[in-house]
Parts: structure tokens; sequence; C-alpha cells
């Protein structure tokens, strides 16, 4: 028998060549593969035929260099391309990307196209246009995101707001650093087209260091890309190294790395000086360990076996490891005998699944069954899983399902219950566990706190904070996009609040609450003088003084937030509203964008401000619009 150290020698050595060799060849796939180098005519036409790439190694080292001239060259101008776009402009980017892979997926060329062809790549679209969604909607056409709210000084002395006044503000950016994504066993699409989106909408560029077995996937998924002329030059490149001594010496301060590996590849990284000492940033990237469980209600002859198998093919698809398949022990027999008609070799019993989650070096992500009796036996299984770990569960019925996701939530990262008589066992959208987009972006950005006067912090920030100067004169509901800015006001005329408008909206609304309506009740109230007007009626007062009752480039009112009552209104009180817009949201496909305005509504005689809110409306980028002629 081997010596084991021998092996591991071996091992490291035949890794230290193919790694050299990959180096000099520089997968750098974005510019092409080598000058006059064929792609493979093999059943996996993506990937090029390394035998005859040996010819043209000279041209292609000059082209692309070594692989600290390739971080180099990631790190520099394609990285900073991307951040002098908005986060908005970066949404868009990612949509066009999007858009191109989908007309090639939904193109002729996919028939013969094993990558377009591919479960998983479809699955990543799936992922990817949810990110898009999600960052089109949530993220402002800023190069800055305001992460809370600005709130003045402690020291800052002034009382009342003022252009001078000293404001903090905590700020999300792009940080200035690549973003490496390691992949050291075998890479799923979703996986990696998830890591591309998120970093591309952050404003880094990507390198994707990957193992021998995960270079199909991600030399394929980088031709396709190239393919749909979308991704900017150079933002993208593909290299071979995936240990942490070879590449963590060429990265810098502000790098971040995120790994897709079994638990000893990734202590190599954690190990590392550079990031002991912060220089580098390490992702929580950890390895995702999914598992079916059928109830064990179900009869093996019938129908609904057959939705099971389609729903084991389902989760084994988007599966980066083994795949675990837990049975009635009663069903055992069966179950192994429908799996291996449909999957071919599958393994049976914990030993087995223990070795296959060990075996990470595998082609394909194996199959792994496990009789169970009771759900303590279902939940020692699952904690043998490291990272995260997800769990579908096939059953019908609602007793069982209770009593099993109680007990098993604990230890779980996701469940999802799949009933065969109400849903398709069909490939579903891969939902992100957290569905806010600066989330999913957290790891990738920067955050600074800013310290400074309001003025400045407006520039900065793209938001306009009370007290910074105003700009009056055209009624800002008349501006189109193209000629709103921030920082734009009006001040409305003045109106005077009577019992009858109290009254009429009471009647009206159905509120007839004793401190709108009944006088003497309403002064044994603990601190109201006498009756007064509905905080609704005052928000409804303040978008009469404010509108613009003509067409115009203000197409909708979407709604407000954070509405705050300060003072009480009593009868006969004269109110104004001023209105000043916020900041402006990125614009949609139909040529228009969110825009918010900061609507407070003050005491004539005083100044004392009774209701604040933020008004949210959908404006058009010009006015008045273009219309095509109907037939």
């Amino acid at each position: 028998m081997a010596n084991t150290a021998d092996v591991e020698t071996d091992l490291t050595s035949r890794r230290k060549a193919a790694v050299q060799r990959g180096v000099e060849l520089a997968y750098a796939i974005q510019s092409g593969v080598p000058d006059g180098a064929p792609f493979c005519a093999s059943a996996r036409p993506d990937l090029p035929d390394l035998s005859e790439h040996a010819a043209n190694e000279t041209p292609y080292r000059s082209r692309h260099g070594t692989l600290a001239q390739q971080i180099a060259q990631c790190r520099g101008a394609s990285g900073q391309s991307l951040r002098s776009l908005s986060f908005a402009k970066r949404a868009q980017l990612l949509r066009r990307m999007y858009d191109g892979l989908t007309a090639l997926a939904n193109s002729e060329r996919a028939r013969h196209d094993p990558i377009l062809a591919d479960a998983g790549f479809l699955q990543g679209l799936l992922r990817m246009k949810r990110l898009v969604t999600l960052a089109c909607r949530g993220l402002p056409d800023q190069k800055m995101i305001l992460r809370d709210p600005a709130r003045p000084c402690a020291h800052a002395g002034a009382a009342a707001p003022c252009p001078d006044r000293q404001v903090r503000m905590r700020l999300k950016q792009p940080g200035s650093g690549l973003a490496a994504h390691v992949v050291a066993n075998d890479a799923s699409f979703p996986n990696l087209m998830e890591r591309l989106s998120l970093a591309i909408l952050s404003g880094r560029s990507v390198l994707m260091c990957v193992s021998d077995i995960a270079q199909p996937s991600a030399l394929g998924l980088c031709r396709l890309l190239r393919s749909t002329a979308a991704l900017p030059e150079s933002v993208l490149h593909v290299v071979p190294v995936i240990e942490a001594e070879t590449l963590l010496p060429h990265f810098q301060r502000g790098d971040i790395v995120t790994l897709c590996a079994e638990p000893a590849h990734t202590a190599t990284f954690h190990a590392h000086p550079k990031v002991l000492d912060g220089s580098v940033r390490l992702g929580a990237c950890q390895a995702s360990h999914t598992a079916l469980l059928l109830a064990p209600e179900y009869d093996p002859g019938a129908q609904e076996w057959e939705l099971f198998l389609e729903a084991v093919a389902t989760v084994h698809r988007n599966a980066s490891f083994a795949t675990c398949v837990l049975v009635p022990a009663s069903l055992e027999e069966r179950a192994t005998e429908r799996l291996r008609s449909a999957f071919g070799e599958i393994s049976v019993g914990p030993a087995s699944l223990s070795a296959a989650m060990e075996n990470t070096q595998a082609p394909t992500p194996q199959i792994s069954l496990v009789p169970y009796s009771d759900t303590h036996g279902v939940l020692e299984v699952l904690r043998q899983f490291p990272g995260q770990r997800s769990l579908t569960v096939v059953s019908r019925q609602h007793g069982f399902l209770g009593e099993f996701v109680a007990s098993l939530a604990p230890c779980l990262d996701q469940i999802t219950v799949f009933n065969p008589e109400t849903a398709s066992p069909g490939p579903q959208a891969p939902a992100p566990a957290e569905e806010d987009i600066l989330s999913l972006l957290e790891f990738y950005l920067e955050e600074s706190e800013i310290t400074g006067p309001a003025t400045l912090l407006t520039q900065v920030s793209g938001i306009w904070m009370e007290g910074v100067p105003v700009r009056e004169g055209e009624h800002p509901f008349r501006k189109p996009l193209s000629r709103l800015r921030v920082g734009d006001h009006l001040r409305s005329a003045d109106r005077i609040v009577s019992a009858e408008d109290v009254e009429a909206f009471g009647h009206l609304t159905g509120d007839l609450f004793y401190a709108h309506m009944d006088e003497t009740a309403a002064r044994s109230h603990p601190f109201f003088d006498g009756r007064v007007a509905h905080g609704q009626f005052i928000m409804a007062l303040a978008n009469g003084l404010f509108v613009d009752p003509e067409p115009g480039p203000v197409l909708a009112n979407l709604g407000a937030k954070d509405l705050r009552f300060f003072a009480p209104v009593y009868f006969d009180t004269a109110l104004y509203v001023t209105l000043t817009c916020c900041c402006i949201g990125p614009l949609s496909k139909a040529g228009a964008a969110e825009v918010q305005w900061a609507c407070q509504v003050l005491r004539s005689d005083d100044d004392t401000r009774v209701a604040q809110f933020d008004l949210l409306t959908l404006v058009a980028s010009e006015w008045p619009q273009r219309t095509q002629a109907r037939p």
C-alpha cells in the first residue's frame, strides 16, 4: 500500500506542473483562444484542445502574460471602467448580459451547443434573471448608496438645519480591488453566474480560479459571454490556479475572495497571512449540500413515484456535492431499484453518504440513498452535512409536515415542501435566502463613514438633506427627468383647516373617532385641547397643496413612506407644504424613474412642523412624451 505522504507529494507535484502550464497558456478567455488554435471537436466543443495549444503558446502568452500580469490587468482598467458607472448602469449592463445569454439559449445554436442545452445553465439563467430584477428595482442611479439616514453630529452646534451643519452618514461604494472566485471542485452554472453577477453589480472585475473539473463550466460560460458582446473587455479572467500559496501573494488590500471548496482547502486560505492581517477579505461562501426526503405515506407503485424521480433529478441538477435521498426504511429496496434505473450507479447507506461527500473530485456529484425510520434518524443524517444545508420534502400529509418541520428546521438553512398533487417538480428559480439586493452585495462593497457639512454630503451622496439650499421657480411637477434636479423645491399656498372640512372627511371615510368629531369628549383627552383634524386628512390636504393638476411628466403616485405626525392641528389653523426633490432613481425601460420627495406640512403662523413624509412618484424622462400614431 502506498505511503499517504508520498501520494500527497505526487499529487502536489502534478498539480503544480498543471498550474504552471495553465499559467503559461493564460486562460484569459475573454479575448479568445490562442492564435490559430482550433476548438476541441469532442463532446464538449466549448473546451480548447490543450494539445493543440503548445504550438501557439508564445503568441498567446505575449498577448495575455503571466498569472501576475493577468491579475494586474483584471484589477486595473477593467475594474475602473466598471466603477465609473453608477449602480443602475451596472444593473443595465447585467441585464444586457442576461438578454444576450437568453437569446443564445433560445436560438438555433442551442441545439448544437452542449452548454446552452445544459439544465444547470438554464438554472443559472433563472438565477441571473432574479438578480437582474432585484438590481434594477433596488439600486440607485448613483455611485454610492446611503446605508443609513444622515444624522447631525452631537457637536454640530446649530439648533436648526443649515448648510454648514456637520452631519454623519454611512455610505456603501464599490471597492478598488478585484473579486476572485475559487472553485476547487465541480462548478455549477448557477454558482458561477451568481458570483459573476454580484461582482459586476458591485463594480469589481472577476478572476475565476478553477480546478481541472471546473474548467469546462467556466470556459464554456466565458465563451458564451464573449459571444453576447455585452461583457466589457478584460472584466472576466479564468485561470487554472486554486492554491492559496500561488494566488494570494499576488493579491492586494481591497481584493476579495469567495470559495467553493471542501473545508480542508478552505482552511489553507483562512491561514494565509494576507487573510489573517485583513489585507484580503475571504467570503463565507460555504458549501451547499442538498437532500430530498420522501414521506412515509407513498406506495412504491403509485404514480407519485415518477414525480418523485423528477424531483430528485431537479434537486440533483443544482447540487454542487453529493445529493442525499432519504426514503422510509420499508421502501429502501424498491427505491434503490427505481433510482438506479433512472440515474445509473448510486450509493446506498449512511457510510456511502460520508464517502460521497468527501469525494469532491468526482466528475459529477453523486446520489446517495439513505433509509430512515423516524425523524431522529433523519436529523442524524442531516447533521453530517457541513456548510449550508437545504432539504426538499415530498409529502402531501400536513400532519406529518408540521411535526417534521418543527423538529428539523433548527438544523437546516432552507426547507422546500413539494406536494405532487398540486405542484410541478420541474426546475424552479433558485431563491436566494435574502431578498434584499443590498444584502446580497454586502460582501462585495466597501462601507465608509463620512462626516462633513450637509452641502458637501449632498453632493457626495446625490441625496438632498434638510437645510441644504434649494432651488425655487417652476413647479417641480412640470419638470421631466431631463430637467429635474435634486434640490428642486416648492412652497405651497396656505390652506385653513375648518370644522366643516374635518366633519366632511369623517363622514366620507367613516372615521368618526371622538377626538375629531366630539368637542366635549375631545377636551377630556390627555393632551388635546379640543377637536383636531384627522392625520390622514392632513396628508390628503398636503397632496392637494403640492399637486399640479394639469397633465405632466409626473405619471403616478407610488406611495409614501416614513409618515410621522408631530403636532395636532386645531380648527382654523393655516397650513402650508414644502416639497423638495430628494433623490432620483434609475431610469426604467419605459423611460421613467422613481423620484423621492421630502414633504413637510407646517403651520403658517410660526412654521411649526405638523407632519412629514417621503412621497414616491413615477416621473417621465421627457415631456411631452413621444407617442406612436395609431393605425
